[in-house]
């Protein structure tokens, strides 16, 4: 772990996204690393959790970018992670905005690294959901010029969850995804201690990581993971692509994010993933991470 001056009277470390799944597996992974961690929520309440953790919390909107740059000038290294958008809206504008507003933020402040949470299939697109949006993210903090690491998660295990109370009350639940083919999959919590890990790291590592868990898996996997985890046989339906337009309104999304989202599934499933970057391997295995979240 390479040795970094704290700013006097400031914490060293700034962790965006702290109240979600990576973010939150961050700012824990330094604490428990004995480092200083500012968080960066806009709910009162769970700041004042961080600082009963021991960190010092900033209650700051993303979108507040006279706030947030303040936050950055009092860091010295920084975990930057672009919320998602509520999909009852226009998902693309509003992730984009937030981009912005993270750079609008970052100029002029001289960070010593920082640390930026992707996803594996980020490519050029306007109406592409993630993919597009974090491509732009990976793209604007390249221009910086600090040292920077990209780390690339596979499908996250957490997307899942959701379709649990379905799955437990019926045995039966619908993905878009067909229901055997398999994907990586990865632990939020593992993508987290990889980030943290990274941004303790010395400058010269830089570059892009991709993260997934030790196995690959398909809808029948997950099936059978909820088999074990609630005791009751569980089935997973798969949606035919013609009707994943309707599937995403059904839930709520707008018709433009629903657009975006039924393009990424698409380039999802169909795009072989740029396998070039250094691969980590998390621990945890789909129905331990199932049990963590269903059982503690």
């Amino acid at each position: 772990m390479t040795s970094v001056f704290r700013k006097q009277g400031q914490n060293m470390y700034g962790v965006l996204g702290a109240t979600g799944h990576v973010g939150r597996a961050v700012a824990n992974t330094l604490l428990a690393a004995g480092q200083p961690v500012t968080v960066v929520t806009r709910n009162p309440q769970k700041a004042q959790a961080w600082r009963q953790k021991g960190a010092s919390a900033a209650v700051v909107d993303v979108l507040d970018t006279s706030a947030l740059a303040a936050v950055f000038k009092t860091v010295t290294r920084a975990f930057l992670l672009n919320p998602p958008a509520n999909v009852a809206g226009d998902t693309d504008t509003e992730e984009r905005r937030s981009v912005q507003s993270i750079f609008a933020a970052l100029e002029g402040v001289s960070l010593e690294k920082i640390v930026l949470q992707s996803t594996y299939g980020a490519q050029p697109g306007p109406h592409c959901g993630d993919l597009g949006v974090l491509h732009e993210f990976e793209e604007g903090a390249r221009v910086l010029g600090a040292p920077l690491c990209c780390v690339r998660a596979a499908y996250y295990m957490s997307n899942w969850v959701p379709l649990a109370k379905q799955a437990k009350e019926t045995g039966v639940f619908s993905t878009v995804l067909p229901v055997d083919q398999k994907v990586p999959m990865v632990a939020p919590d593992d993508v987290g201690v990889l980030g943290a890990q990274l941004l303790m790291s010395p400058v010269e590592e830089t570059g892009l990581y991709a993260c997934e868990g030790p196995h690959t898996y398909s809808p029948r996997d997950v099936a059978a993971a909820f088999t074990q985890v609630f005791g009751r046989a569980i089935q997973a339906t798969s949606i035919p692509k013609a009707d994943w337009l309707a599937y995403y309104r059904q839930h709520g999304f707008s018709q433009q994010a629903a657009r975006s989202y039924a393009h990424m599934t698409e380039l999802f499933l169909e795009q072989p993933y740029d396998h070039s970057a250094p691969l980590h391997k998390g621990p945890t295995d789909l129905e331990s991470y199932f049990r963590s979240v269903f059982t503690g």
